[in-house]
């Protein structure tokens, strides 16, 4: 929707500031003043100069046209600034300033093209003019502003005093429109350092330099068009005696024949003709000083000293571009892929992040704020927002994917974090009840016992029917039924209460399923702490709810950290004390990792 109309009236008189976007006014005096001014700080020469060598040196267009290429791939967001530092704090969740930031340069429809045409008028004349305009409300619904990005030379002054007012050349028709007063209009510019006013760019500074590559390139195609306008001359003196035959003099009947016989050998290379030389007469005296025939070459020689100055010429301007030396140089795709992502990070650094800050700062002062205003902030409340940039899809991060696996592993990272620099959206992640059918997946995988509780079965929407042991004890499943185990256990009771153990039988299979998943969750979490640089990469073909059983444990109590934490609601399911249950969940867990044994359902059922 068009924003800035609630606020056109007090805005268009102002006049330009000397910052890095002024608004100009629309109409009236205030248009010849700030005309004047631009020409008198412009020097518009140098900067047809550049669009000129633009468009003539790839050697050129190539790395500004990759810069802009990358800017373009930005998205934008509404950043909201902390008031003690004034620094960014990230993207804001306040719904006017994301609407508001939404349609900043067009909407995502059209944003991309317009920062490639900032991105190059920045790079090339140092300087862009934006306009705004208000889009007229079709069928009662407005629509949103209107955006043009065009170089300097396409926006000029016309008319003088109250008739005064902006002219601009139509991107798509190229016809010469008046900027209506309803519009915005603002420069955007790189300032130069010892003239803040004057336009200022990478290209500036490299005008002798692709004067040189120009006059070295077409002193090159001059001397290869020398060499291909003429294949020499034949001088042929008159004293040679050759039959006339049917040609007026000697020398043409001579020619004549030196041109069939060429044919001959052209047409007939396998035959004697090919290679038979041409017979005449001619004096001794011309033969012996060699003047009977002279060849003489009107080709200018090939000076390979003028490719080298050119190269030279090429080396410098890759240098004098405000880019990488391999970027400029149109390299960088030579880099390797352990370095790759350091060029792309420090392409960020060096140019597409102050560029972009540029832009951005200049958006902000010049209608992001003002639109904020029009849709009802106070100007305190929009001094707290600026436009902000998201360059996921720009700057290449390193494959730091194992690193930050360990780091999930451990819990140092959380999941929206692991989620964030891998590239996931949010919404990819699974819902409550997908996540718990596939925790239960992967422990069914670890411990296929599991499927003996038909809870288990049933979450994991599996028919399965499993026969009771005869002893009541669970051990493996072979075949649908429970085999019997008879595993060493160990004295957990004093001699005088030995006979006093809780029958195994007594102890719901629920139960044991549920506290087996939180065992196997503790057994995890102390194997992932078991994992470090020294022996990463060992033990890949061992269960992280194993590694216990091939990794010595120093500090259990820190292994086990964070463990357990949904027993409440498994003894509160089954009836029992939570603290109970707790500690001889932990004691079972603890007597595991200190052993080095792997987990045995026969043993925690005894345990429970």
């Amino acid at each position: 929707m068009p924003l800035l109309r609630r606020r056109r009236e007090a805005d268009t008189q102002a006049p330009p500031r000397a910052i890095a976007a002024a608004a100009m006014p629309m109409s009236g005096p205030g248009v010849l003043r700030a005309s004047k001014a631009r020409k008198q700080t412009t020097n518009s020469d140098w900067q047809r100069e550049g669009w000129y060598y633009f468009d003539v040196i790839g050697e050129l267009r190539g790395p500004l046209v990759w810069i802009a290429n990358a800017v373009s791939q930005a998205d934008v967001h509404a950043t909201e600034l902390d008031p003690e530092t004034g620094k960014p704090t990230g993207p804001s969740d306040n719904p006017t300033a994301k609407a508001v930031a939404a349609q900043v340069l067009g909407g995502p429809a059209r944003r991309g093209g317009l920062l490639r045409v900032l991105s190059l008028c920045w790079q090339v004349p140092g300087e862009a003019w934006v306009i705004v305009k208000p889009t007229p409300a079709r069928r009662g619904q407005t629509q949103p502003d209107e955006w043009i990005v065009l170089p300097p030379s396409k926006v000029k002054a016309k008319g003088s005093g109250a008739d005064a007012r902006w002219e601009y050349t139509d991107p798509m028709t190229g016809v010469d429109m008046a900027l209506e007063p309803a519009a915005r209009l603002f420069r955007v510019w790189c300032p130069h350092p010892a003239d803040y006013i004057q336009a200022d760019s990478a290209v500036r500074p490299a005008l002798p330099i692709c004067r040189e590559v120009e006059k070295a390139s077409q002193n090159i195609a001059g001397r290869l068009d020398s060499r291909l306008a003429s294949a020499g001359l034949l001088a042929l003196a008159d004293d040679l005696d050759f039959p006339k035959g049917e040609h007026e003099t000697t020398a043409m009947a001579f020619m004549d024949e030196l041109l069939s016989a060429a044919e001959t050998g052209i047409q007939q290379p396998g035959t004697a003709a090919a290679v038979v030389p041409l017979v005449f007469n001619a004096p001794g005296e011309l033969i012996a000083n060699g003047g009977a025939a002279a060849f003489i070459d009107t080709a200018t020689e090939f000076v390979s000293s003028v490719v080298d100055l050119r190269n030279d010429a090429l080396a410098r301007l890759a240098a004098t571009l405000d880019m990488p030396r391999d970027v400029a140089a149109g390299t960088q795709g030579e880099s390797n892929h352990w370095s790759a992502w350091q060029v792309e990070e420090s392409t960020y650094k060096i140019f597409i992040e102050p560029l972009l800050k540029e832009i951005g700062d200049a958006i902000t002062a010049e209608w992001f704020r003002p639109a904020l205003m029009a849709a009802g902030m106070t100007e305190e409340q929009a001094a707290a927002y600026e436009v902000g940039w998201d360059t996921t899809a720009i700057v290449a991060r390193p494959d730091d994917t194992e690193n930050l696996r360990d780091l999930h592993d451990r819990l140092l990272i959380s999941d929206e974090y692991m989620l964030a620099e891998n590239g996931v959206p949010e919404d990819a992640r699974p819902d409550d009840a997908e996540y718990t059918k596939r925790l239960l997946e992967s422990m069914v995988k670890a411990a296929p016992t599991l499927l003996s509780d038909p809870n288990v079965a049933q979450a994991l929407g599996l028919e399965i029917t499993v026969a009771p042991a005869a002893t009541g004890v669970s051990g493996e499943v072979t075949g649908g039924e429970l085999e019997p185990s008879s595993p060493e256990l160990e004295q957990r009771a004093l001699p005088a209460t030995q006979d006093e153990e809780p029958d195994p039988a007594s102890v719901p299979d629920g139960l044991v399923a549920a506290a087996e998943l939180l065992v196997f969750d503790a057994l995890s979490r102390a194997g992932g702490r078991l994992i470090t640089r020294e022996n990463r990469g060992q033990f890949t073909a061992t269960p992280k709810h194993e590694l216990h059983t091939v990794i010595a444990a120093a500090d259990i109590n820190a292994l086990m950290e964070g463990s357990f934490q949904f027993v409440d609601g498994v003894a509160e399911a089954f009836g029992m004390s939570p603290d109970f249950l707790n500690q001889r969940l932990r004691d079972y867990t603890r007597r595991l990792i200190a052993t080095g044994k792997p987990h045995d359902r026969a043993r925690l059922r005894m345990f429970l």
